[in-house]
């Protein structure tokens, strides 16, 4: 089984550190027994924010704790009962997390900024990847788009890559990554040279995208450069589609929050390869719900 100090390290391994960001140990337990080198974990959950389903899995009474074959039969010394599984949860969006509902064992993980860089609709070469982008270095085909703002002038707000497809194939990618596309706007042209990552998407951050395209030597400058360009991005935002338009761009929107959906479940699916072929496994909950939710 391996211990909390373990999965801390994997987990930030996929998550580079941000000197913006939140503390990656967003709540450490306050039992005073408690060692962060020695402390076991059998559950790992994974949220965008806490949720009653979170909740219920970090509680003194998870759900589903009598589950057959799994970590959580281990029995309290001198007790009948399982004991609640011994749990690290990781949350994209903790603020509103509410301590005094979770057990005093449970480790609490945490990620804004490095998450939405890397496991989102931004520099994400994990999914450039899965969308037929050669990510390797030495290719150079692979970019970030640096932020517009002088105060953080290192963080990444998308990527810029360059990809040889049909339209077809690419949407096709796109759905069986996301589950469903929310709306699309098509462009001038069924063949794609260039894919642009996208977690912001006004009209100003169309213009970065192509002169960025312009700058590397991968679009002439041009009315409508942008008909070879497909922008994917989250939600579908007025003033973004209509300068994409203008240019060309097809653009994808698979819905608001979705890109950070996929980041968790690409988190979630990393532990249990890393993690969960030890011996019972560690079990690994998924929770999709909005914070009202549930």
């Amino acid at each position: 089984m391996p211990t909390h100090s373990e999965v801390t390290r994997f987990i930030s391994s996929l998550l580079p550190p941000k000197p913006n960001d939140i503390p990656l140990l967003y709540h450490i337990p306050q039992s005073r027994t408690y060692n962060f080198d020695t402390a076991p974990c059998d559950q790992v959950v994974l949220s965008v924010t806490p949720t009653a389903g979170v909740y219920a899995l970090l509680g003194p009474d998870p759900p589903n704790s009598r589950t057959t074959n799994s970590p959580d039969d281990a029995r309290r010394p001198g007790s009948e009962e399982p004991r609640p599984p011994n749990t690290i949860a990781f949350l994209h969006r903790p603020d509103h997390l509410d301590r005094s509902r979770i057990r005093d064992n449970v480790l609490v993980l945490a990620s804004h900024t490095s998450f939405t860089e890397h496991l989102t609709l931004g520099w994400n070469p994990y999914l450039a990847a899965r969308l037929g982008v050669d990510t390797s270095p030495s290719s150079n085909t692979f970019i970030p788009v640096p932020s517009p703002t002088p105060t953080d002038p290192d963080r990444r707000i998308g990527a810029l890559a360059r990809i040889n497809t049909i339209l077809g194939p690419l949407l096709d990618a796109i759905e069986f990554e996301f589950g469903a596309i929310e709306a699309a706007q098509e462009g001038l042209s069924e063949e794609i040279h260039i894919l642009a990552l996208m977690n912001e998407f006004g009209a100003d951050d169309v213009h970065r995208v192509l002169d960025l395209a312009v700058e590397q030597g991968w679009v002439r400058s041009e009315r409508r450069l942008g008909r070879h360009v497909v922008c994917l991005t989250g939600r579908a935002r007025g003033e973004g589609l209509e300068e994409a338009g203008r240019r060309g761009c097809t653009v994808v929107c698979v819905g608001e929050g979705v890109g950070e959906q996929w980041g968790i479940g690409f988190m979630a699916a990393r532990v249990r390869e890393e993690f969960g072929g030890r011996g019972n496994g560690v079990r690994v909950r998924e929770v999709y719900e909005d914070e009202l939710g549930g």
